[in-house]
């Protein structure tokens, strides 16, 4: 083909010398047929360099059809992507099934508003996980979901501040001596800055209260202004970046209420730790749930990670147990399931105390400290805690959120008891339930007050 074109081009070339030369042109009339015309005088001579430069092109080898590809290299999702917290990975639900991309987002993820949904495709953080785990960049929101299909969402992310902000915030505290401040945590409080949170936490509240309003002093996590101490590293603690969460023993979720024990120097944490880890430590709390739990009910269930919704946890299937089909989770495993896919083991008791015909108290003693344990083995028993938007029932909680305006999952750290980290006495803390509980059990339980006054303090 290459010799072909050489050919044609050197053809016209050599019609174009001729009518230079002889003031006539060839042309093609309408009959297809060729004619000579008159033409004008020729006013410029060949440009050699540009026929020398169309014969390079010619003589070139071909491009290779992924040239153009070669800066925008493939996508697969990663395990870095499943771990991390900016990134939500969800499945599409049926009821979801051939609606736009940006409402079903919002649907799907509460947090998510519709327009943030819209900006987030609009910006190229969104993308369809096909199989194999190759991503597919998603950024028009008319497109149209279908029922299966995972989708990855990036969040955007903060600017991670350099120290923690001191912050006078009201606080109610239990206890406080020069090891450790016991607190009874407030609805809606993250007990640690993180990304999201980078403020109005418990540790933004405990850095001013210990610097100005203790009479017990700073301890040896937080300095004169109340910014953190620098090179802390305690034994026992989880590897998190201890300079954002100094004193940090446990943890309590955004909305629950109730006792929270945070050490103030080193020697108090790492005790402290060691007795949560060696499970030292009796936790007792009290839930409002959808339904009746049951009586002195045991819950020994593994919890683990959901493989979808990567910032839910979920009681993990027994591997053994067979379904209607007859087949067992273990029969349908490819490979040996990974230490977050068999869960980890999680035991609680369940106690109800009244029951209205709809709604109950609830007491839950908790062995074990999974995330999300009391909410998710409460869900498991399709007795969901009132308000969780995570794992409960959302009619419940849009009544729950009109007629009381209440947005909370209704759960409460009611006792702890431990060991006191430097003399050993064992030390018992309670703390009462928050307006809105006490308000909504008194409601379930008109004579709570009388027969369990210790509940209603």
């Amino acid at each position: 083909t290459t010799m072909m074109m050489l050919i044609v081009y050197w053809v016209f070339i050599l019609i174009g010398s001729i009518s230079s030369t002889t003031g006539f042109v060839v042309t093609r009339t309408q009959g297809a047929a060729l004619a000579i015309c008159k033409a004008k005088p020729a006013t410029a001579q060949f440009d050699l360099d540009a026929i020398e430069q169309f014969e390079l092109q010619l003589n070139a080898p071909p491009a290779s059809e992924n040239d153009a590809e070669e800066a925008e290299l493939d996508e697969y999702l990663s395990e870095e992507d499943e771990n991390n917290e900016n990134i939500l990975l969800f499945t599409v639900e049926k009821e979801y099934h051939n609606k736009r991309i940006d409402a079903a987002i919002a649907a799907m993820q509460p947090k998510i508003s519709r327009s943030l949904a819209g900006n987030l495709l609009l910006d190229d953080c969104v993308r369809l996980v096909q199989d194999g785990g190759k991503l597919e960049l998603l950024n028009r929101k008319a497109f149209k979901v279908e029922t299966g299909m995972t989708l990855q969402v990036k969040l955007p992310t903060e600017e991670k501040p350099s120290e923690i902000l001191p912050q006078k915030l009201p606080l109610n505290i239990l206890f406080e001596d020069e090891h450790m401040v016991v607190l009874n945590k407030a609805a809606d409080m993250v007990v640690h800055p993180a990304a999201g949170n980078w403020d109005g936490t418990v540790v933004n509240a405990l850095a001013y209260y210990l610097a100005n309003d203790s009479p017990y002093g700073t301890g040896e996590f937080v300095g004169g202004d109340g910014s953190a101490a620098e090179g802390i590293d305690v034994d026992g603690t989880d590897g998190e970046a201890i300079s954002f969460r100094p004193g940090i023993v446990h943890r309590l979720d955004k909305g629950t209420t109730g006792v929270l024990v945070v050490a103030k120097t080193r020697a108090s944490l790492a005790a402290l730790s060691n007795s949560f880890k060696t499970r030292k430590v009796k936790k007792t709390y009290l839930a409002l749930t959808v339904g009746n739990p049951g009586r002195r009910i045991t819950i020994d269930r593994p919890i683990g990670r959901h493989p979808i919704h990567r910032q839910r946890m979920r009681v993990v299937p027994d591997p053994h147990k067979r379904n209607s089909g007859g087949f067992a989770p273990k029969d349908r495993l490819v490979d040996a399931r990974s230490p977050s896919q068999a869960g980890r083991r999680a035991l609680s008791h369940v106690d109800t105390i009244s029951f209205d015909g709809k709604l109950s108290l609830v007491q839950v003693r908790i062995e074990t400290g999974r995330t999300h344990q009391i909410r998710v083995h409460l869900q498991d028993r399709h007795t969901p805690v009132y308000g969780d938007d995570v794992y409960g029932l959302a009619d419940w909680n849009k009544r729950l959120s009109k007629v009381h305006q209440i947005a909370r999952p209704l759960l409460h750290a009611y006792t702890l008891e431990i060991d006191h980290p430097i003399t050993g006495e064992r030390m018992s803390f309670r703390a009462p339930m928050a307006e809105d509980m006490d308000r909504i059990s008194r409601a379930i339980w008109p004579q709570g007050e009388e027969e369990r006054p210790d509940l209603f303090e």
